[in-house]
């Protein structure tokens, strides 16, 4: 398993997070038309490895038709990848060792009027041995 691969499971395993966006959780780039709520993800930048980890950076949008919803959203993918004081997720997610993630930035809120949406966009860092991806 790949690591974006990884961050798809995690989201659409999370159910108050599927709750909101049903499936429409998507890597790379929001397909035009996409219905919202809907996720979309993609790797920000190269990944990094030393001594054995590799360290990636992922940014999260969460877009919804409300600027509460969209919040919301990005907060409840903030809960599941940053955890509380920043301890983050760790451990095996579907076969793949996870040994820290954690909230890099946190965007706020960016209305898209060309859609009528907003965007609450996140980055989060994913830490992980090299040997993990397949």
């Amino acid at each position: 398993m790949k690591s974006y691969q990884t961050i798809g499971y995690v989201l659409l395993a999370t159910t108050a997070i599927t709750a909101i966006t049903s499936t429409r959780v998507y890597h790379g780039l929001r397909p035009q038309g996409t219905i919202v709520p809907s996720i979309n993800y993609y790797e920000v930048g190269g990944s990094t490895r030393q001594t054995g980890m590799e360290s990636v950076v992922y940014s999260i949008s969460c877009r919804a038709s409300s600027a509460s919803v969209a919040r919301n959203l990005s907060r409840l993918v903030m809960d599941v990848f940053g955890g509380t004081s920043g301890t983050g997720m760790y451990g095996i997610e579907n076969g793949f060792e996870l040994t820290k993630t954690s909230l890099v930035t946190d965007g706020g809120l960016i209305p898209e009027p060309e859609d009528g949406i907003y965007n609450s966009p996140i980055d989060i860092r994913i830490v992980y041995p090299v040997s993990t991806v397949s």
